[in-house]
């Protein structure tokens, strides 16, 4: 029998709290819910918990956020669940968000990324950049997130398809031709794979450097036009 993953649940909303517990399980999960962060140590041992997911109201300050760290401990990974601009940036290293309002594909995909990256979930801190089409091991991917160490793809279409634990990737747009080594890949979607992973350096047909492109490919069009209006 394929052990299921408990990952524990503290949340206010008892709807809210319904609806990512019902998702965990049917995606294979053992979700644990968690309604006094006083018995959390308990609740660790008692229950063998891989990960917690957190509402934000929960750990309003940032010393509380910086004491559920520590219980976790270096290897269960924390997602909050709310709004990213109320955490101070000395702690987004430390844990994930998960933004409302919540999708299954959203949380699912978290989890995910949390699980396979384990905690801090990045060394790069990826941003959005414009869809771009790429292609990865001969697969037409679309990449979505970019940083100098790493990239985030979406694979269309293509939920059979999974990439080897090292690949090649191809902008050809930009020139850009690297090696990546696969970090995480799940589904986000009825026809949807995401796939995060690591660059590991620039392959000798390369015309334009991946920390570059990084820096310099196009942001959403919503974000630009988010940033104007601002």
């Amino acid at each position: 029998m394929t052990n299921r993953a408990s990952i524990a649940v503290a949340c206010t909303e008892p709807a809210e709290r319904a609806s990512v517990s019902d998702w965990l399980s049917q995606s294979g999960y053992d979700p644990v819910a968690v309604s006094d962060f006083s018995r959390l140590d308990e609740e660790l041992q008692s229950h063998a918990v891989e990960a917690l997911i957190a509402e934000l109201a929960l750990v309003p300050r940032e010393d509380d956020v910086r004491d559920l760290v520590r219980r976790l401990g270096s290897n269960r990974p924390l997602m909050i669940l709310g709004d990213a601009s109320r955490l101070p940036g000395a702690v987004m290293g430390d844990l994930s968000v998960i933004k409302r309002p919540l999708t299954r594909e959203g949380l699912l995909l978290s989890v995910g990324l949390a699980l396979a990256e384990g905690r801090p979930a990045r060394r790069f801190p990826r941003r959005d950049v414009e869809p771009i089409p790429a292609v990865a091991h001969g697969i037409a991917v679309t990449v979505r997130e970019a940083s100098v160490g790493g990239v985030g793809l979406d694979l269309a279409g293509a939920r059979q398809a999974v990439l080897p634990p090292y690949f090649d990737l191809r902008v050809p747009a930009f020139g850009v031709h690297v090696v990546v080594k696969r970090a995480w890949m799940v589904p986000a979607g009825p026809a949807l794979m995401r796939c995060g992973g690591t660059v590991e350096g620039d392959l000798p047909d390369a015309t334009r450097p991946w920390a570059n492109f990084a820096r310099e490919a196009p942001a959403p069009v919503a974000s630009v036009t988010r940033r104007m209006a601002i």
